[in-house]
């Protein structure tokens, strides 16, 4: 059961349900935004940083390995599930999807590089080894990719930490559990 308040879409300012008209699903706005609209300000920077990510020199799938990745990283089953369903989506085969959620090698060069960056992220302190950045130049991932790899880890992991707040549950089927 939802810990945040599921916000009643009629009194959300007007900009708000501008931003969040292209999420509707049979003309209804999924309760997981209405309770991100408790902070409609967050809801606002979250969003825009999203369409910002449709813009990224990052592919659909690459997008959606790397929340998946961070979903498995930190838990949340409900973005596990989503991300699941999305990355299936955009061409990320099973044995792929294992393979990000596992950190292990796809068998796509630039994937594996989104991959390895990703995890130092979340594994280790400081910034990126240099071996790192020279593997991503090589896998021709720009400044501009670099920099939306950042974001798009941003983007999943404020959602995760707020389904982690709110507890948010998934109608969809969980991705079967890593070993």
């Amino acid at each position: 059961m939802a810990r945040l308040q599921t916000r009643d879409e009629n009194a959300l300012q007007q900009d708000t349900l501008d931003l969040l008209n292209p999420t509707r699903i049979n003309d209804k706005i999924a309760d997981v935004y209405l309770q991100f609209a408790n902070s409609e300000h967050a809801l606002h920077a979250y969003m825009k940083m999203e369409e910002s990510l449709r813009k990224s020199p990052l592919s659909e799938l690459e997008v959606e390995a790397i929340k998946l990745l961070v979903s498995e990283i930190t838990q949340c089953d409900f973005c596990l599930a989503t991300h699941t369903m999305k990355s299936r989506k955009a061409g990320l085969q099973k044995e792929q999807q294992i393979a990000v959620r596992s950190g292990t090698e796809t068998g796509v060069a630039r994937l594996d590089t989104i991959v390895k960056i990703v995890k130092h992220f979340f594994n280790h302190k400081g910034p990126l080894d240099d071996a790192l950045i020279a593997e991503a130049r090589a896998q021709q991932l720009t400044d501009e990719a670099l920099i939306d790899i950042a974001m798009a880890v941003s983007t999943i992991f404020f959602t995760n930490i707020t389904n982690h707040i709110n507890h948010t549950e998934s109608s969809l089927p969980a991705p079967p559990k890593l070993s």
